[in-house]
């Protein structure tokens, strides 16, 4: 197993704090121990808009020099509108992050069944306003509708993907996947071998190691890529020990995820590293410096994880 780091850890917003600009990160990554990067597919690091061909073979040259994978490209869309140009505009967009990983050499694009998008406050970013309009978006448009708006697009941006040679991993993100099933069902339904899985196990519904061999079991060999998140610090002893938060609920537990993994489908992806809720200290956000310090503990967090197996 190896593990990224995702690139939207280190883009500001989360923390009060600059973007650490993406051929930085490269070293940094490198220096901490991972095994590759994760690029976010918007702004400011990894949006195909900003990223003209010498970009591109900059960023594919950073990782060849640092020894580091490029492991994936994430996606940010929402394919649930009933207006057809909104989701034709969604799909333009991940046709050219589906391009982008072509160019750098990533195997995958995650893409998510709906995503709520992100509004920011002095800098920084919230959900608050974007969660709640995805709920209250489109009035009078059943689940139905939009759980076939959602497959039917999924359906297009997979013939995308395997004309590139590129995979897409759906996320078991909310809203609409509230249960790992619904992911599978998706991909059942699109019956494309360019849509696959990305199973993230802090945001499954339970977190017993039965219920994780449930899950993995169920999902098999489709499983092409995971997350771990949250915030982490030393202790005394040296061991690096993750806190408890939303990004990581009570009972969370990425060892029995893990061992299930090898041992089901002998898994043998990457595991990417994500900062990505607000990084509060108290009512007042963090700032970079607090952010580089969760990216270099999270990954010696993992590998002993791993190396535990």
């Amino acid at each position: 197993m190896k593990i990224s780091l995702y690139t939207i850890t280190l883009s500001g917003g989360y923390y009060d704090g600059p973007a650490v600009p993406l051929l930085e990160i490269f070293p940094k990554a490198k220096a901490w121990g991972y095994d590759g990067i994760e690029l976010e597919g918007k702004r400011p690091h990894g949006c195909p808009l900003d990223l003209d061909t010498a970009t591109r073979k900059e960023i594919r040259r950073a990782a060849e020099d640092t020894g580091l994978e490029i492991s994936c490209v994430a996606a940010y869309n929402d394919y649930s509108s009933p207006i057809e140009e909104h989701r034709e505009n969604e799909l333009l967009m991940t046709r050219e992050q589906i391009r982008l990983a072509a160019e750098l050499g990533a195997p995958v694009v995650r893409v998510f069944a709906i995503w709520s998008g992100v509004t920011r406050r002095n800098g920084c970013i919230t959900y608050d306003v974007a969660r709640y309009n995805i709920d209250h978006r489109y009035p009078g448009t059943t689940l139905l509708e939009r759980w076939c708006y959602v497959r039917d697009c999924l359906a297009e941006a997979a013939e995308m993907a395997e004309a590139e040679g590129v995979t897409l991993a759906l996320q078991n993100h909310e809203p609409i996947i509230t249960h790992y099933q619904h992911m599978l069902d998706f991909i059942e339904e699109v019956n494309s071998p360019a849509l696959k899985a990305c199973l993230d196990s802090p945001l499954m519904k339970s977190h017993t190691p039965e219920y994780y061999r449930e899950a993995i079991e169920a999902t098999g060999d489709l499983l092409v890529h995971t997350h771990f998140g949250g915030r982490f610090e030393r202790e005394a002893d040296g061991r690096v020990i993750r806190l408890r938060n939303r990004a990581n609920p009570p009972g969370a537990d990425d060892r029995a995820f893990l061992k299930a993994a090898k041992e089901i489908v002998n898994y043998s992806g990457h595991i990417g590293y994500e900062l990505c809720s607000p990084v509060l200290i108290g009512h007042n956000h963090a700032g970079l410096e607090y952010a580089l310090l969760q990216a270099e503990l999270a990954c010696e967090y993992m590998r002993g994880v791993i190396d535990s197996l």
